[in-house]
């Protein structure tokens, strides 16, 4: 069985607790204007970015940086959305689980519900974006259904209790009033682990000339905007931070 991947990037520090093996697989279910891997946003191999690898390689890969992972750290699967290619991956899911490697998934939870079902068998922590919270403006800027993103953050919680919540801050969209109450709502409603919020960045802009894309430029967000946001988030008694990534 294949899987396929961009990257394998070691000694990741952002990317979960610990010091952490990051693999980003290709393909998306959504696509975000802001986004900082576009190369991973189509399945298809697009020159220079992807190749299919197979899961015992894939291993192999994986517990080369073993030694690290006393940390409390471990792999963690990226993309893209990793999901799409949970399938595929669980053999080497179970594997890693048998081996007491820990295991993360970052996430923006626009999936079928039957593959977040296979990773709450395996992944210990979980890195669930929240985007844009509006049922018709998520669907426009995103081309995500909302309400399938509500019904696997119900169910994720139900099982789940390791869960942090990332939130890239844009004046477009997260700090509009309408979209904050809704984020504000969901959080504290669930009261995840941690909140972690940060600016965009354009450090992938090499990779959208690559692509023939262009990179969307939006409004600066300010250091006041965000301790402003921070503030409220902990307002509804949430851990927060400001992440830098």
């Amino acid at each position: 069985m294949k899987v396929r991947v961009t990257n394998i990037q070691r000694f990741s520090l952002q990317d979960g607790p610990g010091i952490r093996t990051t693999v980003f697989l290709k393909g998306c279910s959504i696509c975000c204007p802001w986004c900082a891997n576009p190369e991973n946003i189509k399945y298809e191999i697009q020159g220079e970015f992807g190749y299919d690898i197979e899961l015992d390689e894939l291993e192999k890969e994986i517990l080369k940086d073993e030694k690290f992972y006393k940390s409390g750290g471990g792999v963690t699967f990226s993309g893209g959305e990793p999901l799409l290619q949970f399938d595929k991956l669980e053999p080497l899911l179970k594997r890693l689980k048998q081996q007491n490697i820990n295991i993360c998934i970052e996430t923006a939870l626009f999936v079928p519900t039957s593959l977040l079902e296979i990773a709450l068998k395996y992944v210990d922590e979980f890195i669930v974006d929240i985007k844009i919270l509006d049922n018709s403006e998520a669907k426009k800027v995103l081309n995500g259904d909302i309400e399938l993103y509500y019904k696997n953050i119900k169910k994720l919680f139900e099982q789940k209790h390791n869960i942090t919540f990332r939130i890239p801050v844009t004046k477009e969209y997260t700090l509009q009033e309408h979209n904050k109450k809704r984020i504000l709502d969901l959080l504290e409603k669930y009261k995840p682990q941690q909140v972690e919020i940060f600016k965009l960045h354009r450090l992938a802009e090499s990779k959208y000339k690559t692509l023939k894309k262009n990179l969307i430029e939006f409004k600066e967000v300010t250091y006041d905007d965000m301790e402003n946001f921070l503030k409220e988030i902990k307002n509804v008694k949430i851990n927060a931070k400001i992440c830098k990534i």
